[in-house]
């Protein structure tokens, strides 16, 4: 079983700094929200599909300080290990075009099945990245075993399962935003250099970090930063598993409004 040292110090370091400012950043758009209702104008309905600011923004909003919590706890960890493995401007890009592309697979879907129905949370993000750290853990390990039992099932539907879950026990969760997310996430997990290619090209990010240098230097000492150039070096690294120690595979696989709903409260 993981450590919590092992997910928020990755390889011992620091908190990684998009992640630790994105929770800051949920935070006080919770509480901005108390005062202006900004949660009006991010949450996502089938009926905004044309919305791209909506597409992309509605995972920040959170409906009650629970929603908040859970979704936080639940993403912070994940996050900072993908963050640590793959850089922190692609981590941020990865996290826009993930939200717009769950956005729209529940958009489309939505027209037919929940043409009123409206999302919002940052559970999505966590659900794209259980299934994307799910997948890489079940080429290592084929199938999780359950502590102190005998019963095990394969490893890449434990996401899956915890979507059940949820949907069954907590009321008002959107189970087709989660479902979109995961599968998102395995998607990504499975041809992650299929989806690079609709990432930004390595050179620009470094571009960008280049004129944001001044910036980045201003980033406290108790996070990390991780630069597009050190993961460039680092693309041949190791996929090493965060339960048990394992022969390392390659990192990258070759081969709410009245009546909405929250995207989840995992």
């Amino acid at each position: 079983m993981f450590r919590w040292s092992d997910l928020m110090s990755p390889n011992g370091q620091p908190p990684s700094a998009l992640t630790t400012g994105l929770v800051v950043f949920l935070f006080a758009l919770f509480c901005l929200n108390k005062v202006f209702s900004i949660n009006d104008s991010m949450s996502l309905s089938p009926r905004q599909v044309f919305n791209i600011g909506r597409l992309s923004n509605y995972p920040l909003a959170h409906v009650s300080l629970l929603h908040l919590l859970f979704n936080v706890v639940s993403l912070v960890g994940p996050l900072n290990v993908f963050e640590s493995q793959h850089g922190t401007v692609h981590t941020g890009v990865v996290l826009n075009l993930t939200a717009v592309i769950t956005g729209l697979l529940y958009c489309v879907f939505g027209r037919l099945f929940y043409p009123d129905t409206s999302i919002a949370g940052a559970s999505g993000w966590c659900f794209t990245l259980f299934g994307y750290f799910s997948y890489k853990e079940s080429v290592i390990s084929p199938r999780y075993h359950i502590p102190n039992s005998n019963f095990a099932f394969p490893t890449v539907l434990v996401p899956m399962v915890l979507l059940i879950l949820i949907s069954i026990f907590v009321p008002g969760v959107s189970f087709w935003g989660h479902f979109f997310a995961l599968i998102v996430g395995y998607f990504i997990g499975a041809k992650e250099k299929v989806f690079r290619k609709i990432m930004p090209p390595s050179w620009i990010i470094e571009k960008i970090e280049e004129k944001a240098e001044r910036l980045i230097r201003l980033i406290p000492s108790w996070v990390k930063f991780y630069r597009e150039k050190d993961m460039t070096e680092r693309d041949v690294a190791k996929y090493s598993s965060l339960f048990a120690p394992q022969d390392p595979l390659p990192l990258h696989n070759d081969s709410q409004p009245s009546g909405g709903r929250v995207l989840g409260t995992a």
